[in-house]
């Protein structure tokens, strides 16, 4: 069972560098598209022009980067969590509030991402395209955005795997509420001064 373990905390640490490339992706995608949006502003106020499609553009990128964050988000423990119960049980209480929270996710990122499969296979099949001057076709952005929302449904699933078997074969609670519990003040303030102490040492 150790194999296990081991087998998923590098799927784990694979899955929070793969997401955290997307992260950086698609953040450059949304400045690019702020970028096309002021140059078509400004072509639009001192020429009369205008790009099209800067803000089509913006929309895809908005969206096929939120659906790839998610998953990086999940991994760094930065949704948003409401911890007024969870803060005043014991470890063991914590932990299978978690591994409710890990399924309910779970179930929402499945549905969604089949739903959303459905819809670019029927783009795929049709050829549809978007009813706008640069008539993109539909299956691209759709298919990066399902993409990413498989992504973040494999890792909730990895997560998962990875606290039952902290919990069945470890009974570990403490390893669960690190996996999946919410980040406190003391941790965040943890986090701020070792990259501070960091950078002083790059610097310095």
């Amino acid at each position: 069972m150790h194999a296990l373990s081991r087998l998923l905390d590098r799927l784990l640490a694979g899955a929070l560098v793969v997401s955290r490339w997307a992260v950086y992706a698609g953040g450059g995608a949304i400045l690019i598209s702020a970028f096309l949006i002021s140059i078509d502003i400004l072509s639009r106020r001192l020429l009369g022009l205008s790009t099209w499609g800067a803000d089509e553009l913006s929309y895809y990128a908005l969206a096929v980067s939120t659906s790839w964050a998610s998953a990086y988000t999940l991994l760094v423990k930065a949704h948003i969590r409401i911890d007024l119960v969870t803060s005043r049980l014991p470890q063991a209480g914590k932990a299978m509030l978690h591994i409710i929270a890990l399924l309910g996710l779970g179930y929402m990122a499945f549905a969604l991402s089949q739903a959303m499969f459905h819809i670019f296979q029927r783009s795929w099949n049709r050829g549809s395209t978007s009813i706008t001057t640069l008539e993109t076709p539909l299956w691209i952005p759709q298919g990066l955005f399902v993409a990413g929302l498989i992504f973040f449904t494999f890792v909730t699933a990895l997560i998962l795997l990875r606290v039952v078997v902290a919990l069945v074969f470890q009974r570990d609670h403490a390893l669960i509420n690190r996996l999946t519990g919410t980040v406190s003040v003391a941790d965040e303030t943890e986090q701020a001064i070792a990259e501070a102490v960091a950078l002083y040492r790059r610097n310095g």
